[in-house]
């Protein structure tokens, strides 16, 4: 598990505000969940904290009626009163008044299978939840939207279906979202772009979308969309994303037209992946603007022309004949940078 990440991230929780709003309405909601929970808490069990009570009848309905598989056994000390001391949860102070509360799970590669279920709502205090290469399938609840305060939410490679869920959109402290290699599919709404993500990972489902004009709103720093049904043009608004974009890869999406010129200003970016799609015309001479740019990889796409020089890059151009996927440059001195692109394909011309 990511033990350093977790850490991190429950020091960021220890600062975290938190204040929430509709706190009223949270806890009509929370008073109900407990009042129908199928969970029996035992009457002579202390709890640290009102928290941590019901902690552990969310944690609780979720290991006895939404897990139906646990071939490592990480939910099997998960009896009890004391749910921080359960396998993958992590408990942490609350800045207000110092009672503990659950502030992450992590069960990353534990091969669960199951499902999420609504009592998950319970856990408000989250800042992390990992649960990426389990066998988690089904829906994710919209009671996740109780969850303010969760900075990191990944549920990659799992068997998720359905929409896109839109309750992440909810979640005013998230940061980092992993949706990848699920089977959610259907359109991406375009008020994503407009949160404050520093990164997203939508790549292998089924999204079937094309990129809004307000993509470049977004100050992502890694955005993955690869292997997904987009079409359409990359939007001009790209060239927004000049000061925090680092790596984009948007590989294999059906994306056509032309690269926008805009591309040129991203003068952060060392990753900036679009092979594989059906882009036409000839490469945007802006592209020499892309001073940190490290793998530039344009192949299997209907662009002619030539490339353009830059002085702080130099070029490879691997053609259309059996050789390695990706040709890659020594360097001579620690001054010079050299970057790696990929045109096989393309019928460069001089």
């Amino acid at each position: 598990m990511r033990t350093a990440a977790v850490l991190l991230l429950l020091c960021l929780f220890a600062f975290a505000g938190s204040g929430r709003g509709g706190a009223r309405a949270a806890a009509v909601w929370a008073e109900g969940v407990r009042e129908t929970a199928a969970v029996e808490v035992d009457p002579a069990w202390r709890f640290a904290s009102p928290r941590l009570r019901d902690a552990y009848v969310a944690l609780q309905t979720w290991k006895q009626q939404a897990i139906f598989s646990d071939p490592k056994n990480l939910t099997g000390n998960w009896v009890g009163p004391g749910v921080c001391s359960y396998t993958g949860v992590f408990c942490a102070p609350v800045p207000s008044s110092g009672e503990l509360a659950v502030a992450g799970v992590d069960l990353n590669h534990g091969d669960i299978a199951g499902y999420l279920p609504s009592e998950l709502g319970l856990l408000c205090d989250l800042a992390l939840l990992h649960l990426n290469s389990n066998r988690f399938c089904g829906l994710v609840p919209d009671t996740f939207r109780r969850l303010v305060l969760l900075h990191e939410l990944d549920l990659s490679n799992n068997r998720f279906v359905g929409a896109f869920p839109t309750v992440v959109l909810d979640l005013p402290s998230l940061r980092f979202l992993d949706l990848r290699f699920n089977d959610f599919e259907g359109g991406v709404p375009r008020e994503l772009f407009d949160r404050p993500f520093d990164a997203i990972f939508l790549n292998h489902n089924r999204l079937r979308f094309q990129l809004p004009d307000n993509f470049g709103n977004s100050p992502v720093s890694v955005i993955v969309l690869a292997n997904n049904h987009f079409g359409g043009c990359l939007p001009a608004s790209l060239g927004n994303m000049s000061d925090t974009l680092n790596e984009i890869l948007l590989i294999n999406n059906g994306l056509s037209s032309c690269l926008p010129p805009e591309v040129g200003m991203l003068r952060e970016v060392t990753v900036f992946d679009v092979s594989f799609n059906a882009l036409a015309g000839p490469l945007p001479p802006e592209v020499a603007g892309m001073q940190k740019v490290e793998q530039l990889d344009i192949a299997h796409n209907l662009l002619s022309g030539t490339v353009p020089e830059a002085k702080h890059c130099r070029f490879h151009f691997p053609l259309p004949h059996p050789s390695p996927p990706v040709w890659k440059s020594q360097r001579s001195s620690p001054s010079q940078k050299y970057v790696v692109i990929v045109v096989r394909g393309l019928p460069v011309l001089d």
